[in-house]
């Protein structure tokens, strides 16, 4: 067996990881930065230096600052490298192997009706100039509502992806997290305000080579509203979803529109759970199931009628 590699640094590891594996460009950056935030916090580059003790400390300091869900974050992008660098013989051992995920808080958070009533009365009062062009973001709000996408498949979304005929949706492979496309239907509801928003594009841009470019383009319909550069980015809707939460007093999100859909389906009686999990584009049927919640009334008809002891 040829000689363990010493004195390769983080740096060296992200880069070949990088080079190696086939990537998304948004994850990609990903890796680089949670090593970069190794890096700020530690102070350590190469490899020889990390071990589990390094590893239970930067855990340490990355709780006493963050939810646990950033320390998981982190730990499964390391594990990931470190198991890379285990094959290339670059390390002996994974120092990550004893060095637990924090328990999270695995409830699902949904939107209620009456807070997502409330974000579509604030994108209709012009007060809200912070919340600018508001029947943009109106219309991106309700696409996550009524379709249950991420927010990369929004940003992916082109308007050669959109079948007018058949009022058909195509979630690309370019933002999908599992990298697949499928097609999910416009619902009646988000026919209009889908319409107006390729109407006004038609308007400003005309239709030649439309189908590549964005159906949410930010930088054409800006209007006043102070956005840099072109098209929409991944950043720019959750930025502009802080916003909206902090204009209500609550938190919302694309995440929480999408378990919101989940839900809702999810408590219909006899729920279609394998259309809900095309819908919503889960590669197990075990992640779909989180939506659905036992009735309590059929619950308690099965142990009301289990064999009461001590009766004949």
């Amino acid at each position: 067996m040829p000689a363990m590699e010493t004195h390769r640094t983080l740096d060296d590891l992200v880069q070949i990881y990088l080079r190696e594996r086939i990537l998304r460009p948004d994850t990609a950056i990903r890796y680089q930065q949670v090593v970069r935030q190794f890096q700020n916090d530690m102070g350590v580059r190469t490899l020889d230096e990390i071990q589990r003790d390094t590893l239970l400390e930067w855990r340490s300091q990355v709780l006493q600052r963050a939810r646990a869900t950033t320390w998981n974050y982190y730990r499964r992008h390391f594990r990931a490298m470190w198991r890379f660098a285990m094959e290339a013989e670059w390390i002996s051992h994974d120092p990550l192997e004893r060095v637990d995920a924090a328990p999270e808080d695995r409830r699902i958070k949904t939107v209620s009706r009456d807070l997502l009533d409330q974000a579509i009365a604030a994108l209709d009062d012009s007060e809200n100039r912070c919340l600018e062009p508001r029947w943009f973001w109106l219309a991106v709000l309700l696409t996550f509502y009524y379709t249950g996408m991420r927010r990369r498949q929004l940003v992916a979304l082109t308007w050669g992806d959109v079948c007018w005929n058949q009022n058909v949706l195509r979630l690309s492979v370019a933002g999908s997290k599992t990298h697949r496309e499928w097609d999910i239907p416009v619902p009646a509801p988000l026919l209009e305000p889908l319409r107006e928003l390729y109407d006004r594009t038609i308007a400003l841009r005309g239709p030649r080579g439309l189908e590549h470019s964005q159906v949410f383009d930010l930088g054409l319909h800006r209007g006043e509203a102070r956005y840099q550069g072109d098209g929409i980015r991944v950043g720019q809707v959750s930025g502009f979803f802080r916003k909206l939460g902090e204009v209500l007093g609550q938190p919302i999100s694309p995440h929480r529109l999408r378990h919101t859909l989940g839900t809702e389906v999810g408590r219909q009686e006899n729920p279609p759970l394998r259309a809900l999990q095309h819908l919503l584009g889960h590669t197990n049927l075990s992640t779909t199931m989180q939506y659905v919640e036992p009735d309590m009334g059929q619950l308690r008809q099965l142990v009301d009628h289990l064999p009461q002891p001590g009766r004949s």
